[in-house]
């Protein structure tokens, strides 16, 4: 039974990233407005990155324990970890551009906490592409 927890893990971070990112974070502007909304996505995404980063980790200690050669898995849920602590070390750049007006860096920095959600994505399909459970 454990050596399906990478796959479940991974299933959860697919799930939490097309749901955070496909219905909660549009549909928040269209319901809320501006200034609550800003207040409600400070709360919410922070939290999402840790999560994420979370069941990232448990995946990589849980795959390096149960068999430590699976390369291609390993690393990757090692990645996904990376890219939500990066994600969650961007948010006080990503809030205090938005603060200041500075709406190209905020524009960027944003693209780029948007890029590692979606690669974060793209690796958690790939660990259940490449976990081999036997």
């Amino acid at each position: 039974m454990i050596n399906k927890v990478p796959y479940l893990i991974s299933a959860i971070i697919i799930g939490l990233i097309i749901y955070q990112s496909g219905f909660i974070a549009p549909s928040i502007n269209k319901i809320i407005d501006k200034d609550n909304a800003s207040i409600y996505l400070r709360f919410i995404w922070p939290k999402f990155f840790l999560i994420i980063a979370f069941l990232s980790i448990v995946s990589f200690i849980v795959i390096y324990f149960l068999d430590e050669n699976q390369l291609y898995p390993k690393y990757l849920s090692l990645g996904s970890f990376v890219l939500m602590i990066l994600s969650y070390l961007l948010i006080p750049f990503i809030n205090n551009a938005r603060d200041s007006e500075n709406n190209s860096l905020f524009f960027y920095l944003h693209l780029l906490s948007m890029i590692f959600t979606l690669i974060t994505l793209i690796v958690n399909v790939l660990i259940i592409k490449f976990w081999n459970s036997n």
